[in-house]
Formats: structure tokens, C-alpha cells, sequence
């Protein structure tokens, strides 16, 4: 089974939809051919000329990248510049370009979820809503060996959007329809019609939309560390568990840390809704100076773990969930991952 660009493109939009990102950004399709075969991927935080090289060298089809090689429009390709050169090796060795940036940061199982779990976080929730979602509600009649099925595939989908999965019948008898009922969130209707349409094409549903609920896409995380902290515990955990060389901070050390919000990337504008929220310490990236001294003056501890740290936890993560969808459906695509990305920033 032949397994295209266009194919992974409809993948990474069903996990992190081009509709969760920011106005400004410019994810989806850099450089390359949607229907082209892809038989091997290269899982990057950003597209370099040193990640097209192993790419080339390794019999790369396609780099999923989380930074948009192409982020602002460009009126020339001049093949003497470095952007011009990685453009025509790119198009000269047929492999594509695709990012997933803002959308992934505020996606389920995205950049922050893979943060949060780095860091040991529990009873996470998002604390920056982006958008919501109508939700729907399915009542079905299947029998109990399919409905067991259809639960694992809604797993497999993006399980922390189904709710309320339960059989409201006895689902001791695999030969009888019995009833089953969850919701779902407004995008992911028809995947699941095609679901249940996998699994019995005579099964017989309903679909609602509920008025009364709705689910929300949010960026960033707020949870609890595993168990309370000195702020100078917490600061060392993160640093610890992130591989950070330096961890700046602002605000009062003298207080203990249950209760964190986190952001991958650049967030410092959202010190505010985080101690709005109850959090103890904000960790994100890109941090300014006013910006600390704001949120240190409003009684939060607000640590800088950069931009890098923050954000390459997704290259491991998105790489194990990209080889186990593609074991789960049967494509033979293998994954690499830029194991060798480094901080643009050094220090001394």
C-alpha cells in the first residue's frame, strides 16, 4: 500500500487542525508535491540545511517540522542564498517540507501536552482558550465486540476529545445490538461516522448537537508538580528534566510550588491568566525584562526555560505517535527523529 504526502498532511490535520493556528502563522505545506509516495520521515523542530543533508543522505521523503521554513512570503528564491539553496535541494531531491506550529502547540497530545508530560505534570488543564467546538452526541447500536473496537479506534484518534464513552446496555451478548453513547467535538463527526461505517455499514445511529456544551482548544497546561516544591526544587526539576544549561527566573524564592503553568515557546504575555488561574510558577520561553519584572511584582514566579527546551520535547513525542498511528493502520513509513537539534543561543 502506497502511502502519500498528502496522506500524512490529512494525518497531521486531523491531530492539530490549520484552523487552532494563530492568524499570523503559516503552517501546513512549505515545499514539495502532495501526492508524492513517502516511504520515510524526519521528525524536526526546525528545517535546517544541515536536517535537508541527513534527509538526503538517509532517503528522507518528508520533514515534519514544528518552525515554518517558509514563514514570511518571499518575492525571489535566489539559489546563492541559504534559504534559496535549501528551496532547490528540497525540490531537486523531492522531499517535502510541512510544518505544524501554532496548531500543534495548542492541539491535544501537542507541544504543551508533551511538556507537561516530560515534566511529570498531573491533573493538567488547558488555561489559554483559542477556540470551541460545537460537540455532538452519537447514540449507536453495534454489538458489544464492535463497540469494544470502535472505543480502542476513539482512543486511537485523539481520545482526551471523546467523553462520556458508555454501553447503556448489557454488553455480555455479542449477537444482539446494544446501545452505546459518547461525544465527540464538531471536527471529528465525520471521522467517526467513517469509523462506525469500518466497522458495520449497516449500523444504525444518531447524531445531536448538544447546545449546552462545547469543547475548547487552549494553549498552554496548568497541573500540579508530583509533590510540592521549594521554588528552588521546582527551578531545579525543570532545569533537570528539560536538559536546560541555565534556567533564569524572576519573583520570591521563599514560597512553595504546588501548582505550575506552562507554555512552550513564547507565552510571557500570558503571566497574568496563569496566576489568575492559581499557579505557583509559569515556565514558557522568550522571556523580557518587564515582563518579568510584571509578573515577579504580581507575586508569580515566573521561570525563562527558552524557546529550544520548551519546545524540542515534542520531537520524541511526535515521532512515537507518528510510528504507532502508522503501526495501527498498517503503512509501512518509517520515522526518524533530529535527535542532533541544539540551541541556537550558547552559553559561556
Amino acid at each position: 500500500m502506497e502511502i502519500y504526502v498528502k496522506d500524512i498532511m490529512q494525518l497531521m490535520e486531523d491531530w492539530a487542525p490549520s484552523s487552532l493556528a494563530e492568524s499570523w502563522d503559516h503552517p501546513g505545506l512549505q515545499v514539495g508535491n502532495p501526492n508524492q509516495p513517502v516511504h520515510k520521515i524526519l521528525v524536526a523542530l526546525d528545517m535546517t540545511e544541515l536536517n535537508i543533508s541527513y534527509a538526503i543522505d538517509h532517503g528522507v521523503d518528508m520533514v515534519i517540522s514544528h518552525h515554518p521554513f517558509l514563514f514570511k512570503p518571499i518575492h525571489d528564491i535566489d539559489l546563492s542564498t541559504c534559504k534559496g539553496r535549501m528551496i532547490e535541494n528540497l525540490i531537486r531531491h523531492r522531499i517535502t517540507s510541512f510544518a505544524a506550529h501554532t496548531n500543534l502547540d495548542s492541539a491535544v497530545q501537542g507541544v504543551n501536552d508533551a511538556l507537561a508530560e516530560k515534566l511529570g505534570l498531573q491533573e493538567c488543564k488547558g488555561f489559554v482558550p483559542v477556540m470551541t467546538y460545537s460537540s455532538y452526541k452519537f447514540t449507536l447500536y453495534i454489538t458489544a465486540a464492535h463497540a469494544k473496537l470502535l472505543k480502542k479506534k476513539l482512543d486511537s484518534l485523539r481520545g482526551k476529545d471523546i467523553e462520556s464513552y458508555y454501553v447503556v446496555d448489557d454488553a455480555d451478548d455479542f449477537t444482539e445490538n446494544i446501545r452505546v453513547e459518547f461525544r465527540v467535538p464538531g471536527q471529528l463527526v465525520k471521522q467517526v461516522k467513517d469509523m462506525i461505517s469500518s466497522l458495520d455499514k449497516s449500523a444504525k445511529y444518531d447524531v445531536y448537537k448538544l447546545v449546552n456544551h462545547g469543547y475548547k482548544e487552549t494553549m498552554g497546561r496548568i497541573g500540579k508538580f508530583p509533590f510540592p516544591m521549594s521554588v528552588e526544587e521546582a527551578l531545579s526539576y525543570i532545569k533537570n528534566k528539560l536538559e536546560i544549561p541555565v534556567l533564569r527566573y524572576a519573583g520570591n524564592r521563599d514560597r512553595l510550588v504546588e501548582k505550575i503553568a506552562i507554555l512552550g515557546g513564547a507565552g510571557a504575555e500570558f503571566a497574568g491568566v496563569a496566576k489568575s488561574m492559581g499557579a505557583d510558577l509559569y515556565l514558557t520561553g522568550d522571556l523580557k525584562y518587564h515582563e518579568a519584572q510584571d509578573a515577579a511584582m504580581n507575586g508569580l514566579v515566573i521561570a525563562d526555560g527558552g524557546h529550544f527546551y520548551t519546545e524540542r520535547v515534542i520531537i520524541p513525542y511526535l515521532a512515537k505517535r507518528l510510528r504507532d498511528e502508522f503501526k495501527t493502520r498498517g503503512w509501512n513509513v518509517g520515522v526518524l527523529e533530529d535527535v542532533r537539534a541544539k540551541d541556537i543561543f550558547h552559553c559561556v
